[in-house]
């Protein structure tokens, strides 16, 4: 990928040199993406560069992934990308963070934030962020694809209950993942039992998808898939029946009206939702209901 190194002197230059107390010692940017890491210290990515473009392999697979996801995403799923929307329409880009977890491998966030790990940046503009751990290798994890499916989710809609966005991502995670088999748990067989679920209800969505998908366009994937292949040359997009994932983008809008219309009743502006209440369970039975209606 010789073009990264060129964003990488762009970027370097851009936002200038790092802050003394900053984390991240390196960025590299391309399109909507900034990516901040590190080759120093406890949150270092590891160092192979295979390529020789002056960006480590780890970084260089991780942006794969994610344009990979962004892709399929936007033009097999047709979703609107999250910087079209309203909520996040003064945000300029997407900042991924490679950093050490000692728990868990990801984080989204769903509120766009100032930049603020460099000094001189060009740009003041809000951004929204994403955090991969630094031991993520995107070869063997799908990570980047689950978090950055979560800020599509959270520009659709203020709901952030675990069954919806966890276990929809967890679905989601099937054309990037190595598994020949995709684990499926069974499905739960009303709306009442989603309450308490998380990425386990990814059979919801796998079987809700089923009866749905009849109605959508069955075309198979575009041969555009090929562009994105990891370091070892290992293709980021593995499994290419992305149909079946298509009733996604109705599910999105449905739930961007459902949003919508519980912010008139609740009198919040749409977008600013407490955190307790994006994460209330209060939403369940009538945000099921809207995606499982004919």
């Amino acid at each position: 990928m010789p073009g990264l190194l060129v964003f990488l002197i762009l970027a370097q230059s851009a936002w200038a040199k790092p802050h003394p107390k900053a984390l991240y010692t390196h960025s590299v940017a391309e399109g909507v993406f900034r990516v901040f890491y590190t080759t120093e210290g406890k949150h270092a990515v590891p160092p192979d560069d295979r390529n020789g473009n002056g960006v480590p392999d780890r970084v260089d697979d991780i942006f794969v992934q994610l344009k990979a996801a962004d892709w399929l995403y936007q033009t097999q799923l047709n979703l609107v990308p999250p910087l079209k929307h309203p909520r996040y329409a003064q945000s300029d880009g997407i900042e991924v963070h490679i950093q050490h977890f000692d728990q868990g491998t990801g984080l989204a966030f769903d509120e766009p934030t100032k930049p603020n790990w460099y000094e001189g940046q060009s740009s003041k503009a809000f951004t929204l962020k994403i955090k991969i751990g630094s031991q993520v290798d995107p070869r063997l994890s799908t990570t980047p694809a689950h978090e950055l499916f979560h800020v599509y989710q959270y520009a659709y809609s203020p709901f952030k209950t675990k069954w919806f966005t966890e276990g929809m991502a967890r679905w989601l995670e099937e054309p990037f993942s190595r598994q020949t088999q995709f684990a499926v748990p069974p499905s739960p067989s009303t709306c009442r039992e989603l309450t308490g679920m998380a990425y386990n209800a990814n059979g919801f969505f796998a079987q809700l998808a089923e009866r749905q998908v009849s109605g959508f366009d069955r075309a198979a994937i575009a041969d555009e898939y090929r562009q994105f292949v990891y370091s070892d040359g290992s293709p980021a997009i593995r499994n290419r029946s992305v149909f079946k994932f298509r009733p996604v983008k109705t599910w999105l809008e449905r739930a961007a009206e459902l949003g919508a219309k519980e912010s008139r009743k609740l009198g919040v502006v749409d977008g600013k939702w407490p955190e307790p209440l994006q994460r209330s369970a209060q939403f369940d039975l009538t945000l099921c209901e809207a995606l499982t209606k004919p």
